[in-house]
Parts: structure tokens; C-alpha cells; sequence
């Protein structure tokens, strides 16, 4: 019974099964320290630094509306960081992979002008974290992509760290808003919320230009079969901002 169960949970019709083959494929030909250099990496950063007022403006309008989905519920594979600890993971995918959900970028204008720029970005979401919530050590599936993350909206502790914490690899970060970090995510890493306010951040990936010819070609196959995958499961849809309760109970009335 327990094989059965392993083999279904690992097979090759299963998520986790790819997800280990292309990070094992990757490791074999990619060797970099967790956290790089922006600037180097990522150089249109620097269009989100110059834009970061209207960015941050736009972006809070939505993220702090309450509407926000939840990220377990666009996607099932996610279930798991939000049992840990039970408290909501809210996410507004902007750009999974390469695949576009327009109506969610129609509302930050300012980050739609930006992706339509940069292709290269090729996942880009908003980010929520509720008071208190703790994500539990994982390691991302792909490290074709640096990922970027841009607070916008984060508590001061009183002993002067911030709630967007970070640990990765072993080491602790504490970023402020407007502070970008340029990293891996498929190094072990864990975030947490330890302020009383929500937390809202940025979420990038960045397609990396430092690999071998070999690693693009599998980069592409995996972002095509990331971006399929969205379109079967009708991710567009089950991304969408909650509906607005006041909007509920006037059309009840």
C-alpha cells in the first residue's frame, strides 16, 4: 500500500515528478550563490525603482482591498503552505510562466506598461501576507528564473527588523519597502509575517540569461508546458479579485 502511494505522489504523471527532474537537470549545469546582484541580473529594476511611486500606489489600491484570491486556490499544489499554518496566502498573478492575465493587469496599469516591455519577466505577481503568517521551508521548482521581490507595504518592528522577512539558505533578510532582492528560489527558504499588519510585496521571475544554450532549450519547454498547463486548468478565471461584498449586498437589496 505504501508503494502504491509513493508511486502515485512521485510518478511521471504527477507535478513533483517534474519538478525534481528539472531541478535535478538544472543543478547539473548551474552553479550560483543564493542571492545576486540586481543590477547585473536584472537591469529593468531600475524601471521599477523609477516608477515605484505609482507602482506601489496602484498595486495597494487592489492588494489591500480585501478581494484579493488565495493562492492555495488558484492553485492546488500551493494547499500545502497554507495548511502549515492556516491563514490565507493571497496572491494576484499578473504573469505565470509567460502566460498573461489581462484583466488583472488592466488594474495596475503601471506594471502592465512594464511587462509589456520586458518579456524576459516572465512571472510577476502581488503578494499578501496576513499578520502572523508563516511560510514553511521550501525550495522553488525552477531555476531557469532569478527571483525578484519589491515590497511595497511592510511594518517596522520595535527592534528595527521589518515583517518582510526572509530566510534563505541560512541567512535572514529584512526588506524594506522599495528595497528589491535578486535571488534563487530554489535554495531552501521560509518568509514570515511577524508584524500585526499585512505584507505585501512584488513577486518576479526573471527569465535567467546566464545558462547554457542546452538549459534555454529546456527553460522554453518548461515555461510552454507551465503556460498549457494554466490554460487547461482555466487559471485566468480562478485568479480574479473576489467579488466586492458591498457590491453583493446592494444587488441583494
Amino acid at each position: 500500500m505504501q508503494v502504491r502511494k509513493t508511486l502515485l505522489r512521485w510518478g511521471p504523471w504527477n507535478y513533483r515528478f517534474w519538478r525534481e527532474l528539472t531541478r535535478w537537470c538544472y543543478e547539473q549545469g548551474l552553479k550560483n550563490p543564493p542571492v545576486v546582484n540586481t543590477s547585473a541580473h536584472f537591469p529593468a529594476s531600475g524601471e521599477l525603482q523609477n516608477a515605484y511611486t505609482d507602482i506601489r500606489r496602484e498595486t495597494l489600491e487592489v492588494a489591500l482591498s480585501g478581494r484579493l484570491p488565495a493562492n492555495h486556490e488558484i492553485m492546488e499544489q500551493q494547499r500545502t503552505l497554507y495548511e502549515f499554518d492556516r491563514k490565507v496566502w493571497g496572491m494576484l498573478p499578473l504573469r505565470g510562466y509567460g502566460y498573461d492575465y489581462p484583466a488583472n493587469q488592466a488594474l495596475i496599469p503601471t506594471l502592465r506598461s512594464f511587462l509589456a516591455r520586458h518579456r524576459d519577466v516572465v512571472s510577476a505577481a502581488v503578494s499578501l501576507f496576513p499578520p502572523g503568517k508563516v511560510l514553511r521551508p521550501h525550495r522553488g521548482p525552477f531555476k531557469g528564473v532569478w527571483r525578484y521581490h519589491l515590497p511595497l507595504y511592510v511594518q517596522i518592528l520595535a527592534d528595527g527588523r521589518t515583517s518582510c522577512e526572509l530566510l534563505i539558505d541560512g541567512t535572514t533578510y529584512h526588506l524594506h519597502e522599495g528595497e528589491g532582492l535578486l535571488w534563487d528560489d530554489t535554495f531552501l527558504h521560509s518568509a514570515v509575517n511577524r508584524s500585526d499588519q499585512p505584507r505585501v510585496v512584488l513577486l518576479f521571475d526573471v527569465f535567467r540569461h546566464d545558462q547554457p544554450f542546452w538549459l534555454v532549450g529546456l527553460g522554453w519547454l518548461f515555461l510552454w508546458g507551465a503556460q498549457l498547463w494554466q490554460h487547461v486548468q482555466c487559471m485566468r478565471q480562478r485568479a480574479l479579485l473576489k467579488s466586492d461584498p458591498g457590491e453583493e449586498t446592494a444587488g441583494a437589496a
